[in-house]
């Protein structure tokens, strides 16, 4: 009887026993089973992705002055001509707008001679071109025998300028600038610090015969030009303080004149300076 009575208590004890052992057992399995479901939900995020492409338009104004002041206006009054020998030219009359007129010119019989126009000519260009541009210049056809044109830059040393905010640089010059050299009749350089504006090459030309600024009816120019004198020159945009703004370059004009330059019955009026805007 004894043994009888002892029999279920341990059996009840090894009982428990092994209860906990499958409780433990179960929920390490659920731990396992928790972290596996982890690991396969780490692994199904996947990526992708669209590319949004455009572009924006640049926009850019060019505008010219002649006889300008330093606040880019357009001057009427009787020119400043700076002779390289005295009684080369003498202003004669108030300025037309989008003229340079040199009047009657003098030359010599044994040495070149020239005139220079002081503050000649002011460009204006506003632009949001990220890869800036050029201001280019040329001459619509070439001028009469012994006779060439050059520009001299204001506000810098020499060709192509870097545009500039406001003021509009003015000339320094005076005195009398010294005339260019000729080979026979043909102007093959400008005194120090001028360069010579070439006459236009390339495209078709307008033929027209009205100066003034983008879209006047009757401008003269080639389409585009293959041979031009750079004027100005940036890699940016007319930025400053963040903002878009105009920005600036200026020169001094000068008609030379060969040894013995022949005389004209009328005025020289058919020569066209044309300035061209290239974005980069």
């Amino acid at each position: 009887m004894p043994g009888s009575v002892l029999a279920p208590r341990l059996g009840c004890k090894g009982f428990a026993f092994i209860v906990k052992r499958l409780l433990a057992a179960s929920a390490f399995a659920v731990s396992l089973a928790a972290a596996s479901a982890s690991v396969a939900h780490a692994a199904s995020n996947q990526q992708a992705n669209a590319q949004i492409q455009w572009t924006a338009a640049a926009t850019a104004t060019l505008s010219i002055v002649t006889q300008y002041s330093t606040t880019f206006t357009q001057g009427n009054a009787l020119p400043t001509l700076l002779p390289s020998v005295a009684g080369v030219c003498t202003a004669a009359g108030t300025e037309a707008n989008f003229t340079l007129t040199f009047g009657a010119l003098s030359p010599r019989t044994n040495v070149s001679t020239a005139c220079l126009y002081k503050n000649a000519l002011a460009v204006s260009v506003q632009t949001d071109d990220a890869s800036g541009f050029v201001v280019n210049e040329y001459l619509d056809a070439a001028p009469t025998s012994g006779v060439g044109i050059c520009a001299f830059p204001n506000g810098g040393a020499s060709f192509p300028l870097t545009p500039a905010v406001a003021p509009v640089a003015a000339s320094a010059r005076n005195g009398n600038p010294a005339a260019g050299t000729f080979t026979g009749t043909v102007l093959t350089s400008c005194a120090a610090g001028g360069s010579i504006i070439p006459a236009g090459t390339g495209g078709a030309s307008t033929a027209g015969a009205t100066p003034g600024n983008p879209g006047t009816p009757g401008l003269e120019y080639y389409s585009p030009s293959g041979t031009v004198l750079g004027m100005l020159s940036t890699a940016l945009p007319t930025v400053s303080g963040g903002a878009v703004v105009a920005m600036y370059g200026a020169q001094d004009v000068q008609v030379n004149l060969a040894a013995g330059a022949r005389s004209t019955l009328a005025a020289q009026t058919g020569a066209y300076i044309t300035i061209q805007f290239v974005p980069n």
